[in-house]
């Protein structure tokens, strides 16, 4: 892993501002935008897990869009899973309540799914950038969502993707920066950011794959 690189390489692109600029001014439209710039990062992953010497992309409207939808649908059911353990354990612990006339069973359930959710945030933001750069590089839901390659990928190597969590953390400090000096800089931070985590999940990606 070179983890500075995912800092530098960018501008080590002859091309770097004309590529970018692009999907920054299509992340100022709602929604659409969003997914879009969401499709332009997973490509990035993709070209930098395929070993691409100049990894950034030259956005493309269409596919960027189809791609950032179905990685939205991904994380969509990632982020439903607390939701159904909610769904599930709430109404046990009211019909337990009813027939104990007691508020502690309850109150037990409501610890237990605030454990859970710990558990799961801790380990979802262990996963997701696995799930990631599989899915960037397949670009299928069923990718996103194939828990048995993607728990394998990680397993193989533990290492370089803990510092793809800490490059996310990293990345979360720089996101918002842009917005202290001027309020379309956050938007020019917040996909840097992005493109940071896209190529240390595409190292990662790299190292790992069968």
């Amino acid at each position: 892993m070179n983890f500075g690189k995912a800092f530098t390489y960018i501008f080590d692109d002859p091309k770097w501002f004309d590529k970018i600029i692009i999907p920054i001014l299509f992340s100022l439209i709602p929604v659409v935008g969003w997914l879009v710039l969401m499709g332009y990062v997973l490509r990035t992953t993709r070209n930098v897990a395929e070993g691409q010497e100049y990894p950034l992309p030259e956005c493309d409207f269409g596919d960027d869009l189809a791609l950032g939808f179905r990685y939205f649908v991904v994380t969509l059911i990632y982020t439903a899973v607390p939701l159904l353990l909610a769904l599930i354990i709430i109404p046990l612990g009211i019909g337990a309540e009813n027939s104990a006339n007691t508020p502690v069973l309850p109150i037990l359930g409501m610890i237990l799914i605030t454990m859970l959710l710990v558990i799961y945030g801790i380990a979802l933001s262990l996963i997701m950038p696995v799930v990631q750069a599989n899915f960037a590089v397949k670009g299928t839901i069923a990718a996103g969502i194939d828990l048995k390659t993607i728990f394998k990928l990680f397993t193989k190597n533990i290492g370089a993707w803990l510092l793809v969590f800490a490059g996310t953390i990293v990345a979360g400090i720089i996101a918002p920066l842009g917005g202290i000096a001027f309020f379309v800089g956050a938007f020019i931070t917040s996909l840097y950011a992005q493109l940071l985590i896209a190529h240390l999940a595409g190292q990662a990606y790299a190292l790992t794959k069968d």
